[in-house]
């Protein structure tokens, strides 16, 4: 029975260590099929307002755009994220939704204030604070930061974007 148990034991821990290094490997692996850093911020929401906006810089370093879909807030079931971007029209900025953003090969897609953003809502935010973010992909793949939420700065005319 010694013997038997012993040989099963051998057994289980070959097993293990051959499952750690295909997992080591594997992770080495999902390294070079998503070589895509994201940085960003989200700003403050002021007090009693649950709207904000993010805006990323996603560099995809690999040979094919990539496609974003969604953006998540992870542990936040109330809130949502847009895509959106800003447009000119007659004089005024307004947002408009969109359906994906591509990040194009051995490029970079970079958002930033009066232009393609994050729209954030249902979310109260505070300076210091760490946002989490799931991004999902046309690939299926689904990436999960996390953020700074900045100060947010004061604007000369904060009627001047409008939804619409």
């Amino acid at each position: 029975m010694n013997r038997i148990a012993a040989l099963l034991l051998g057994t289980l821990l070959l097993a293990a260590v051959a499952s750690s290094e295909e997992r080591q490997q594997g992770g080495q692996e999902e390294e070079q099929k998503a070589p895509l850093q994201v940085e960003g911020y989200a700003r403050e929401t002021p007090p009693g307002v649950e709207m904000s906006a993010a805006y990323l810089t996603l560099h995809n370093r690999g040979t094919a755009a990539r496609r974003l879909l969604a953006v998540e807030l992870p542990g936040r079931a109330q809130a949502s994220a847009d895509l959106h971007t800003t447009v000119e029209e007659n004089g005024v900025s307004r947002m408009r939704p969109l359906e994906l953003l591509e990040v194009p090969a051995g490029g970079s897609l970079r958002m930033a204030p009066g232009g393609v953003h994050l729209m954030l809502h249902g979310v109260r935010l505070r300076a210091g604070e760490q946002l989490p973010l799931r991004l999902r992909f046309a690939d299926g793949q689904a990436i999960e930061i996390s953020v700074p939420v900045r100060k947010l700065r004061a604007t000369a005319d904060p009627h001047r974007h409008h939804h619409g």
